[in-house]
């Protein structure tokens, strides 16, 4: 009887925690039919147009740009965007950097495939809640060149 209310309990857990984890597109999706959202998609087509416009000679290549604006939005639908965003959980991503400030945080996820980072993600929250997903190749020595000022 112990072994069978045990078994049943790691199974509501396990529903549970695999329940409460979002990811990116169900964010994203939720809150982009909401009113006022501004929101912008660059698919691969599109950045491949803007590819001759470039003037970056690096082997880093963005393929898609998913931008979501909450900052007109009502204060009922920012304030549920901060907390779904706060409670943002997916195992195929990497907590990079996180800031708070008073009125304002930031969290930027990054998804690794064989050490070149496929995605990156910013949240961010308070305010003017934003959520804005990068897809393509980007080497992480770049990232570092360019937090540290260099091109």
């Amino acid at each position: 009887m112990n072994k069978r209310f045990l078994i049943i309990c790691t199974c509501s857990l396990l529903a549970l925690t695999l329940y409460s984890q979002t990811s990116v597109n169900e964010l994203y999706q939720s809150f982009a039919r909401e009113s006022n959202v501004d929101k912008v998609n660059l698919n691969e087509f599109a950045m491949f147009l803007m590819r001759p416009f470039s003037d970056t000679d690096t082997e880093s290549k963005i393929t898609s740009i998913s931008v979501l604006s909450l900052e007109e939005c009502s204060p009922d639908v920012k304030n549920r965007f901060n907390k779904s965003a706060l409670d943002f959980n997916d195992d195929e991503y990497e907590l990079f950097v996180s800031a708070n400030d008073e009125n304002e945080k930031v969290r930027i996820f990054l998804k690794f495939q064989k050490e070149i980072i496929r995605e990156m993600v910013i949240l961010t929250m308070g305010d003017n809640p934003a959520l804005i997903q990068l897809k393509g190749k980007i080497l992480p020595s770049e990232i570092e060149s360019m937090s540290n000022g260099r091109k």
